[in-house]
């Protein structure tokens, strides 16, 4: 755990390393990767399968990996009545609480060189890492269904939303469900999946039908399968209710995970973010989900754009059709098209650890 500025209660992050037991003892260099999750996500491990988490799967593979819990993960799940901590938890803040937790993994690891990436929001922060405070020790950048530049001919994402004077955070409750429910009907679902679904009057099958129905239309990400298609078999719904259990129900109002603007969330950097990234000249791997862009959302654009941008002549892109976004680290073909893939890339791209770590 690592104490934050202003040092209050919330105001604590800690990285999580998984890594296999033989190679802890540092006699053999293992590369690094460090991980950073999207909104409301956590590096803790939710399924111990590795076919449904990435870290896993590269920690079985001889990566030394890492992931970071952001000072979300320490808020507390039952009503927040005081918000006011998160009004200062900007992107920048969370970009400074990264290159921290980086700084710590080469500490432990004792190697100066790591691969950074992320998934969705994770993948922005990612980026901005890389760009400021990669100091050439970055060996490759990966974004997983995650963008930091919008192209020139696109208008943001970014909508702007009612102010809220006195309030701070974003949360998983909604008007039409508690949050309390939310999770009973998790909970109820994978005790008894093939249980009757919890609309008054009976519409799907079976609770898992259900699930993965809301799921496909969900409004924020294009009702086209946009935030997953385990409708159509890309997932399986019981795998996302047990990560939808474990998500930290809070998340700073002021970063807006609905859409990532340079204007908006780093108008007031410390530092020229847009200029360090069309001068990033690492490896990068990028991989987008494709049903978002069926609600006409360019979402896959977005994704390729901030990675060819860059000033990288290494660049692998690959846009996923047909999978939602969740998909790519849940999905059922996540381990085959996303995992192996990726684990190629670094093994590949890690020769210059390697190299450097050589006497």
């Amino acid at each position: 755990m690592l104490s934050r500025p202003p040092s209050g209660q919330y105001d604590t992050i800690a990285v999580r390393r998984i890594v296999q037991a033989s190679a802890s003892t540092g006699q053999q260099q293992r590369l690094v990767f460090f991980f950073l999750p999207s909104a409301h996500m956590h590096g803790e491990i939710v399924v111990t399968d590795e076919r449904y988490d990435l870290r896993l799967y590269l920690a079985n593979r001889g990566i030394d990996t890492w992931t970071l819990d952001y000072r979300t993960h320490t808020v507390t799940h039952d009503y927040l009545r005081d918000s006011h901590f998160m009004q200062t938890w900007t992107v920048e803040t969370f970009v400074e609480d990264a290159a921290l937790a980086a700084d710590f993994v080469r500490a432990t690891t004792g190697q100066q060189h790591l691969f950074a990436g992320g998934f969705g929001r994770g993948a922005t922060f990612a980026a901005l890492l890389a760009a400021r405070y990669g100091r050439g020790n970055v060996l490759g950048l990966v974004l997983l269904d995650g963008y930091v530049l919008d192209p020139p001919d696109e208008e943001s994402l970014y909508q702007e939303r009612p102010e809220a004077p006195n309030w701070f955070a974003d949360d998983l409750e909604r008007r039409y469900l508690p949050y309390a429910r939310w999770l009973k009907q998790l909970q109820d679902t994978i005790a008894e999946p093939d249980g009757p679904d919890f609309l008054p009057v009976h519409v799907f099958n079976n609770r898992t039908e259900a699930l993965a129905h809301f799921l496909y239309v969900n409004p924020m990400f294009g009702q086209q399968g946009g935030l997953s298609n385990a409708k159509e078999g890309y997932a399986d719904p019981l795998i996302l209710a047990r990560m939808f259990l474990r998500e930290d129900r809070y998340w700073p109002r002021v970063q807006n995970h609905g859409g990532f603007d340079f204007k908006r969330h780093l108008a007031g950097a410390r530092f020229d973010y847009r200029s360090a990234l069309t001068a990033l000249s690492v490896p990068i791997f990028a991989v987008a989900s494709g049903n978002i862009d069926k609600a006409g959302i360019p979402w896959a654009a977005r994704i390729e754009f901030s990675a060819r941008a860059t000033a990288s002549k290494d660049v692998r892109f690959r846009r996923l059709e047909n999978w939602g976004h969740l998909d790519m680290l849940f999905g059922t073909k996540s381990a085959p098209e996303v995992f192996q893939p990726l684990l190629e890339w670094v093994n590949q791209h890690g020769v210059k650890e390697v190299e450097v770590g050589l006497p």
